[in-house]
């Protein structure tokens, strides 16, 4: 589970500046998005594991 949660941070942090250099629509929706993906990457990193 730890490691699905890192790869769906890591899309989500990679997707919202792709989407502006290609500009998409919504792109600041992805940029929030890419915002989210960060945030869930920080948290898996000051979490320990069991």
């Amino acid at each position: 589970m730890r490691t699905a949660i890192l790869i769906l941070g890591t899309v989500l942090f990679i997707a919202g500046p792709a989407a502006k250099i290609y500009h998409l629509d919504h792109a600041n929706n992805y940029m929030i998005a890419s915002g989210l993906g960060l945030v869930m990457i920080t948290a898996m990193a000051f979490i320990k594991k069991k």
